[in-house]
């Protein structure tokens, strides 16, 4: 069925999406879950797909992202402390539960007029708009069971992001604490933990993540998107205009084919 395709889809999303912060939080020199990448290389490519070299990717992500110093142990502890608060247990499996689960809600109840309108076919006449159904009914018409194979697939995609937050979470806080250990001084960090302390500050520490995947978060970043690519064709131009200031590059002499005799 093409919706139960669709959820398969967002539940491999939801776990792809889970590689991207386990890269950035990873404390510095420690192995970190980095996504498959595609490398393109001159060699001819194999008929049988080679496994990742996780190895050169790592080594290319030490590159990129080289080990820091070790912050100072006082203010690591401190800042260890604040940490805990912002990213507890199982932090990752939740937010990335609710993101997904919501975004799927959502979809579930469009209707084919919704995504008619992202398209060039002419506007449905009254009579077919009677028939316009979500998708979520068109599915449940189709599947008597779909409500049911939807909730035990959201359940095994939930323990299987639980799974990846076990994993997770800890780099996360690591990661985190060696940063805020750096970016802030011992009082700044006892300041931030006071006020951590209180239940106003439990409840923004506890809810600080899952604010940049908030419904109203996202929309005002897409919010802004037409506006940002109206920029495009100006930062083209002066990329290009800064290009220009120097003469291009001598072009590799080709050597001439060898004649057949």
């Amino acid at each position: 069925m093409r919706v139960s395709k669709y959820f398969l889809s967002v539940g491999a999303l939801a776990l792809a999406a889970a590689a991207t912060p386990a890269i950035a939080a990873s404390p510095e020199g420690s192995k970190a879950v980095v996504p498959p990448v595609i490398m393109v290389t001159d060699a001819k490519v194999p008929s049988k797909k080679a496994a990742p070299d996780f190895a050169a990717m790592l080594a290319m992500f030490d590159k990129l992202f080289p080990p820091q110093s070790d912050p100072d142990p006082a203010r690591l502890a401190l800042a260890r402390t604040s940490v805990q608060a912002m990213w507890p247990e199982g932090a990752y499996g939740k937010m990335m539960t609710g993101f997904m689960g919501g975004i799927f809600d959502r979809v579930m109840q469009m209707k084919q007029s919704d995504l008619a309108a992202l398209g060039s076919k002419p506007k449905k006449s009254p009579a077919a708009a009677e028939a316009d159904l979500s998708l979520h009914d068109q599915a449940a018409a189709k599947d008597p069971y779909f409500d049911k194979r939807m909730a035990a697939m959201r359940e095994a995609v939930g323990e299987e992001l639980g799974k990846l937050s076990a994993i997770l979470d800890p780099r996360v806080r690591d990661g985190l604490a060696r940063s805020m250990a750096r970016r802030f001084d011992a009082q700044q960090l006892k300041d931030i933990n006071a006020f951590f302390a209180t239940p106003s500050g439990r409840a923004l520490a506890g809810q600080s993540m899952q604010l940049w995947v908030d419904p109203d978060m996202l929309r005002s970043l897409f919010g802004a998107m037409p506006e940002m690519i109206k920029l495009m064709p100006d930062m083209m131009q002066r990329m290009k205009a800064a290009n220009d200031k120097f003469p291009e590059p001598p072009k590799k002499a080709i050597p001439a084919k060898a004649e057949k005799h």
